[in-house]
C-alpha cells in the first residue's frame, strides 16, 4: 500500500467518523454490608466474592434503618485460623457521625475465607463470613430491593401527617450501583434518603435497583394513605435513665449498678415503660433495674404513650468491676525484750521492749 493510498483511508476513517475504543476496564466488585438497631446481626451481609480490588460499603445509617443512633463497626478478623487475614479493616459507623453512617474503603481480596464480627461490647452475635474465588465472574443477577413505609398510624392503619418509605437494596455479586423511586408514578428519580410524603390520601411508591455490572431489579412497591392529624397524639414520650451506684476512681461501678427509668408525655400519657439488658428481650418496667454482673452492659430502654407512640430506643452503657476483699482477720502481735539478764534471770535496771505486728491483710494500724 503506497502513501497515497493511506492517506486516503485516512481521510475516509474521518469523514465518516470512525471510533475504535479500548476494551473497557473490569469494574472494581462493591461489598455492602449493612446495620440497624438491632446487635444480634448485620442486616444484609455479603456471603461470596472473587478475588481483586474490591470497594467495602458499610452502612449504619437512618437510611437502613438505624433510627436509634446505635454504633455497630465492620472489624475483618485477622487471627483466627481457618481464614484469610490479609485485609486490616475496622470501621465503626453511627447514623449521626460526619459521614451519616455510611463510610467506604478499598482492599484486596485473595482466594479464600473471611470473617468480620462487631466490636463493640455485647454485639458478640453480630458476626459472619463470607467466600472468595478466584477470578472475576460474570454478574447476572439483579439486585434485591425493599421498601418500608413509617410513621405514626390511627387505629386504621392509616398513617397520621406523613409517611416515610425507607428503601433498601443489596447485591452480592458486583454490588449496588443506584436505586431509583417514584411516587404516584410521577417519574422515577435516584433515591438518596428516606421519602416523606405529606400529601393526604392514597398513594404508593414504587421503587429499582440496578447493579454495577448492568442489571436491574424488578419494580417494588408499597401503598399506603396520609389522613389529616387534627388532635391526634403523634408525639412519642420522652424517656431517660439514670445509672447511680457507687464508682471507683475510673468510673466504674463497684459491684452493682441501678438503672432508673423516666418517661413523661404531655398528651395522652405514659402508658408504660419497657427495658432490656444485654440484648435480651424487652420487659415490662416496674422498678429500678439492678445490675450485678462484672463487665460492660447494655440498658436499652423505651416508652408508649396511650395513643400507642412509641419513643425511639435508647441506651445506657457503664461497666461493672468487682468490690474490694474485706480483710476479716485480726492482726497478729508479737513482744521481745532485747536486753541480757543477770545470772538470777532478772532485769538490771531496764529492759527495753520491742514489738512488732505484721499483718497481711491490711497491715498493722497500731500497738498498744
Amino acid at each position: 500500500m503506497n502513501n497515497r493510498v493511506r492517506a486516503a483511508l485516512a481521510a475516509l476513517v474521518l469523514m465518516v467518523g470512525i471510533v475504535v475504543a479500548a476494551p473497557a476496564a473490569a469494574a472494581v466488585q462493591t461489598l455492602t454490608w449493612t446495620a440497624d438497631g438491632d446487635i444480634t446481626r448485620y442486616k444484609t451481609a455479603p456471603t461470596s466474592a472473587v478475588a481483586g480490588e474490591t470497594t467495602i460499603v458499610w452502612e449504619n445509617s437512618e437510611a437502613t434503618g438505624n433510627t436509634i443512633g446505635m454504633p455497630h463497626t465492620l472489624t475483618f478478623d485477622t487471627s483466627t485460623p481457618g481464614y484469610n487475614h490479609d485485609v486490616t479493616l475496622n470501621i465503626l459507623a453511627s447514623p449521626f457521625d460526619a459521614n451519616n453512617g455510611r463510610h467506604t474503603a478499598t482492599v484486596t481480596l485473595t482466594p479464600g475465607r473471611y470473617r468480620y464480627f462487631c466490636t463493640i461490647p455485647g454485639h458478640s452475635t453480630m458476626v459472619g463470613e463470607f467466600t472468595v474465588t478466584g477470578g472475576p465472574v460474570e454478574d447476572e443477577t439483579p439486585p434485591t430491593v425493599t421498601g418500608q413505609v413509617s410513621g405514626t398510624q390511627n387505629p386504621d392503619g392509616d398513617y397520621v401527617g406523613s409517611a416515610t418509605v425507607t428503601v433498601t437494596a443489596s447485591d452480592s455479586g458486583s454490588g449496588v450501583a443506584g436505586v431509583e423511586y417514584e411516587i404516584d408514578d410521577t417519574g422515577f428519580v435516584p433515591y438518596t434518603a428516606p421519602v416523606t410524603v405529606t400529601e393526604l390520601g392514597d398513594h404508593s411508591v414504587q421503587f429499582r435497583a440496578t447493579d454495577n455490572a448492568g442489571n436491574t431489579s424488578a419494580v417494588g412497591s408499597v401503598s399506603f394513605r396520609v389522613v389529616e392529624a387534627g388532635d391526634t397524639d403523634v408525639t412519642p414520650p420522652v424517656v431517660t435513665a439514670t445509672v447511680t451506684g457507687e464508682k471507683d476512681a475510673n468510673g466504674n461501678y463497684i459491684g452493682t449498678a441501678t438503672v432508673t427509668l423516666t418517661a413523661t408525655d404531655d398528651d395522652s400519657g405514659v402508658a408504660g415503660i419497657e427495658y432490656n439488658v444485654d440484648g435480651g428481650a424487652f420487659r415490662a418496667y416496674t422498678a429500678p433495674v439492678v445490675v450485678s454482673g462484672v463487665g460492660s452492659h447494655m440498658v436499652h430502654y423505651r416508652a408508649t404513650d396511650n395513643a400507642g407512640n412509641t419513643s425511639a430506643e435508647q441506651m445506657a452503657m457503664f461497666t461493672i468491676v468487682a468490690p474490694p476483699v474485706e480483710d476479716t482477720t485480726p492482726p497478729t502481735v508479737t513482744a521481745a525484750v532485747t536486753r541480757a539478764r543477770e545470772p538470777v534471770g532478772d532485769y538490771n535496771g531496764s529492759a527495753p521492749l520491742s514489738k512488732t505486728a505484721p499483718h497481711a491483710g491490711g497491715g498493722g494500724a497500731r500497738v498498744e
